[in-house]
């Protein structure tokens, strides 16, 4: 009988003894342990973990019970649900305690970056987008992601202070970098250069930079006339020098190569030069007044007409453009 007594004494004392799994544990032995021992069993393991706040998902499924509760009262765990009472923060609260914004239960690596980037206020654009974390957030452990500025000059201001060709300090460039230098390139200059500010299309397109910025001088004016002073001086069909011509060149003239052909709207103005009589003839010939060049007289041109031959035309007057009175009788820019 002494073989039936020891189990039963066990038993008894088992009836006072607290469960390691705390006082108020309820749940059944069988539902993770079975007679093989005191060891989890996995073959009958039947603990519902949904039923907490962490459900056991990717990597936890695997994870030793012990290193979530080294006490084995599971009661404990009730109110530590967050990554960070398991987890150690690398990250040194620079990018909050919600592991889940960046990581998942399967990897600590992360694949999505630039998707996660898009939330804050810098959205990885451009080269920005395969560049490695550590050479904006620089730290020791390369695991903190402090908080750095939006600015370009925040991480480029050495690039901008070394630049010598040309010089952005001396010059007073902007250190707004994009406004230069073109967001998707992989260099800073060549292709990379960003020239929105004065378009370089058709004659200004693919020429040597020191051609207008002479002597290095990148700080120059946008007027036409401060490159093409030369030209306008030059110019004599019309003559423009002392004339009535603006020295705004884009008034009459596109960027095409040989300021030719000239983009001012004489026919819808005016009267019509790219047809009829007056089609082919040089400025020069009706403007003969280079002081004005909106006053010119039809009968500087057609003095015939006004002749005593031609009776037509006693009692008329007021040849001049401005009266218009040629246009009562012939048809607008045609010479007949």
């Amino acid at each position: 009988m002494s073989y039936l007594i020891l189990p039963f004494m066990l038993y008894v004392i088992s009836l006072f003894t607290d469960s390691p799994h705390g006082k108020d544990f309820k749940i059944s032995c069988s539902t993770c342990h079975s007679s093989k021992g005191w060891t989890l069993d996995k073959e009958i393991y039947a603990f519902d973990h949904s039923s907490t706040k962490l459900p056991l998902l990717g990597q936890h499924k695997e994870v030793n019970c012990k290193l979530c509760h080294p006490t084995l009262v599971f009661e404990d765990a009730k109110s530590k649900s967050e990554c960070v009472n398991c987890h150690t923060d690398i990250h040194s609260q620079t990018v909050g305690q919600d592991c889940n914004k960046c990581h998942d239960n399967n990897s600590w690596l992360v694949n999505n970056i630039t998707q996660i980037h898009q939330q804050n206020r810098f959205p990885l654009l451009g080269v920005h987008t395969m560049t490695e974390c550590q050479k904006c957030h620089l730290s020791e452990s390369l695991h903190r992601y402090d908080v750095l500025g939006v600015e370009c000059i925040d991480c480029h201001r050495d690039n901008f202070m070394s630049a010598t060709k040309p010089n952005h300090v001396a010059s007073n460039f902007s250190t707004e970098c994009s406004q230069c230098h073109y967001l998707y390139a992989y260099e800073w200059g060549g292709a990379g250069f960003n020239h929105s500010f004065f378009p370089l299309t058709l004659g200004h397109a693919n020429i040597d930079c020191a051609r207008c910025h002479i002597n290095g001088n990148y700080n120059i004016s946008p007027d036409c006339y401060s490159c093409h002073q030369a030209d306008y001086n030059s110019t004599t069909n019309p003559v423009h020098v002392g004339s009535c011509y603006p020295t705004n060149c884009k008034l009459c003239h596109t960027t095409n190569p040989g300021w030719s052909p000239v983009s001012f709207q004489h026919d819808a103005q005016y009267f019509p030069i790219s047809s009829g009589k007056h089609s082919g003839i040089s400025c020069n010939q009706c403007h003969t007044n280079s002081a004005d060049c909106s006053v010119f007289s039809c009968i500087d041109c057609h003095e015939h007409n006004q002749s005593e031959m031609n009776n037509e035309h006693n009692g008329e007057s007021g040849y001049s453009y401005t009266s218009s009175a040629c246009y009562r009788c012939h048809p607008r820019g045609t010479g007949d």
